[in-house]
Parts: C-alpha cells; sequence; structure tokens
C-alpha cells in the first residue's frame, strides 16, 4: 500500500538538502565576483572617472540619491505590475509570462513540494542551519548591548534593502508553517528597524540601550524556536530505506 503524501515529501533524498544553500551562493558569487572586480579595476584606476563619480561622501547627497533609487524601484514595479496586466501591449506581457515562467522552477512542481525539501519541522539540517544562525545573532546582540548606533553609508542601507525585496518574497513563498513564519516576521522586523536606524542614526541614539535590548530579545525568541524546531525534526519518524 503507498503511503502518505507526506511521508513521500519527507523522504526526499537526503544529499538535496543542500541545493538551495548552493543556489544561493551561486547567485552571491554571481553578483559578489563581478563587483569584487570592478572594485579592484577601480583602485588600479582602468575605469573612467565616471563610473564612480556620482557616490559621494556627503550625507545629504546620498539622501538624495537614496530616495531617487526608492522613487525608480517603486517605478520598475509599478511598470512590470502593468506590463502583467497588458497596458504595454501583448507582445510584453507574452514577455513577461515566459520570464515568470522560467524564474517560478520546474513545470509542475508545487509551493508544498518546496516547502516540504527545506521545512525545518521535517529537515534536521536546515533546523541546525537555523539554530547556529540564531545563535551567531544572538552572541552579535549581546555584544553590542549599550553601543550608539552608528553612521554607515546609504548606498550600504540600500542594498541590503533591495536584497530583502528581492529574497524575503522568496522565503515567505516557501515559509509554510506557523513556526517558520514567525521566524521570518522576527527577522523582517529586525532588519526594518536596523535598516531605519541607519539612515538616521540620531533618531535612534536616545533609545538606543531599549532598541538594543529588543533586538537581544528577538535573537533570543528567534533561537527557541528554531530549537524547537530541531527537537521536532530529531523526533520525527524517518522512513527506513
Amino acid at each position: 500500500m503507498a503511503r502518505p503524501s507526506e511521508d513521500h515529501l519527507h523522504a526526499w533524498p537526503s544529499y538535496r538538502w543542500f541545493l538551495p544553500i548552493l543556489w544561493g551562493m551561486g547567485i552571491a558569487a554571481m553578483v559578489g565576483v563581478p563587483a569584487i572586480a570592478v572594485i579592484f579595476l577601480n583602485q588600479k584606476h582602468y575605469l573612467p572617472g565616471w563610473v564612480f563619480g556620482w557616490i559621494s561622501s556627503d550625507r545629504e547627497i546620498q539622501k538624495r540619491q537614496f530616495w531617487i533609487a526608492l522613487l525608480g524601484i517603486f517605478a520598475f514595479w509599478v511598470g512590470l505590475k502593468l506590463i502583467k496586466f497588458g497596458l504595454f501591449g501583448e507582445a510584453a506581457r507574452n514577455v513577461y509570462d515566459k520570464i515568470s515562467l522560467k524564474l517560478g522552477g520546474p513545470k509542475g512542481r508545487t509551493s508544498d513540494e518546496d516547502h516540504a525539501k527545506v521545512c525545518a519541522v521535517r529537515n534536521e539540517r536546515i533546523a541546525i542551519f537555523l539554530l547556529g544562525f540564531f545563535a551567531l545573532e544572538v552572541f552579535l546582540s549581546w555584544r553590542s548591548l549599550g553601543n550608539p548606533f552608528g553612521e554607515h553609508s546609504l548606498y550600504d542601507v540600500l542594498f541590503r534593502f533591495v536584497l530583502m525585496l528581492v529574497v524575503f518574497p522568496f522565503f515567505l513563498q516557501v515559509s509554510k508553517c506557523l513556526p517558520e513564519r514567525f521566524i521570518l516576521g522576527i527577522v523582517a522586523v529586525r532588519m526594518v528597524t536596523g535598516l531605519f536606524f541607519e539612515y538616521a542614526p540620531n533618531l535612534g541614539s536616545p533609545v538606543a540601550h531599549l532598541v538594543r535590548a529588543g533586538d537581544l530579545t528577538l535573537w533570543v525568541l528567534a533561537l527557541l524556536i528554531s530549537l524547537a524546531l530541531l527537537v521536532s525534526s530529531l523526533a520525527r519518524p524517518k522512513l527506513s530505506s
């Protein structure tokens, strides 16, 4: 007699658990290697001055460029929605649909199957990864207790904001379990507050100690949830091969 579909999903080959991590490393390499190459060429003065001439160390200029970039991202998003609805013609809509289909993954694969491969409730390796990650965040938050907020480059803030906009919808689509959604919410709150106080550190200076304590509390909560996920994954019965 055939086993339930849930057991079939849980029987995903053990050597495939690291594929999402490899995909992430590959994407990071595709973005990071060209960036490092460009920085290296700029240091050797092989690039013309206009390539990085727009980058400024003045905070006010950075703020103007920051908001211009955000408006550009918003306009790009609105343009994609208009193309999706066919307001730019059927040809543009067909191209959009083809690209979306390519980025959506293999045909016939459901979001439940994607979730089954990386679910921390079923996969102890993912749970261990989450546990190690949040343990590191707890340690870093504990070390930063009492420290004021530093003034970071707004270009770094913008890059992390765009990265969050790209990555979070994917994790939100894959995450189905309530504990995973809760952890994702903790990470989202922490990233949004972190980006806000890096953009305007003077606003957070009077309450820096409270914000740091709140960060530590959130990471401890995420650590406890990841520990519970690990216990659940280890206690879950495994199928005999």
